[in-house]
């Protein structure tokens, strides 16, 4: 999401959070109002607690940074006493590099829905352009979680980085991937390089995080169908 590798940063699995976490951050996480994950399954008290710990760490992060961001903020955030959090991580570092984790898995999810719902039939270029919207939406719209991957990637020690390569990795692998079915397919120019490209998409993408506001006179759907076009409408084939 934000360097190379990085210029994937965006989230692991999504992860359930209880009612009181929902209800602070307008996230659904797939839970019923019985404190079930939706897939039948109750989440336990302890599951309950660790995801609300880390909604709350995604929020903070996601607006304040890896630096001001704190374990007694996180703490009072997720209304909880500052010593309970070590029941569940050994340290901040450790929620900061599982929030980012999931950031990354919630944008991968979301791409993947997207292509899902669009069918097995459609052209590169096509497939391009939804996960474009997709991603976008992720970023603006959904996954507060996705937000503080770009924020924070590059604040956070060596050491979370180092742990998240091989997400970060895949997830421009994902974009590559797509670039280069539509070169293949012919939907897309053949005469460029997938792996620059993605990079430039993804860092473009990301920017979003740091100036786009909800509310203003460009609408996200407008938005995200304008970057989509602006990288298509250059990446077409000469006539």
């Amino acid at each position: 999401m934000n360097s190379t590798d990085a210029a994937a940063g965006a989230l692991t699995e999504q992860d359930s959070t209880d009612a009181a976490a929902d209800a602070g951050t307008g996230e659904n996480h797939g839970n019923d109002q019985n404190g079930g994950n939706g897939n039948g399954r109750r989440i336990r008290k302890g599951e309950r607690s660790r995801m609300r710990i880390l909604d709350a760490a995604a929020r903070l992060l996601s607006c304040r940074g890896y630096a001001a961001t704190t374990l007694t903020d996180i703490a009072a955030a997720a209304e909880m006493q500052a010593g309970s959090l070590y029941y569940h991580f050994d340290s901040k570092d450790a929620i900061v590099e599982e929030v980012l984790r999931v950031g990354i898995d919630h944008a991968r999810n979301a791409i993947d829905a997207s292509l899902v719902a669009l069918g097995p039939d459609a052209q590169g270029s096509e497939r391009l352009a939804e996960a474009i919207v997709a991603y976008v939406n992720c970023i603006v719209a959904e996954s507060s979680f996705t937000v503080a991957n770009i924020r924070c990637y590059n604040e956070s020690p060596p050491h979370t980085r180092e742990q998240l390569t091989s997400a970060l990795r895949e997830f421009t692998d994902l974009w590559v991937g797509l670039l280069a079915e539509g070169q293949a397919d012919g939907s897309l120019r053949d005469d460029t390089n997938p792996k620059v490209l993605a990079r430039l998409m993804i860092s473009g993408l990301n920017s979003l995080a740091s100036w786009y506001r909800p509310g203003g006179p460009l609408r996200l759907d407008d938005l995200a169908r304008q970057f989509a076009g602006m990288v298509l409408h250059g990446l077409h084939p000469a006539d």
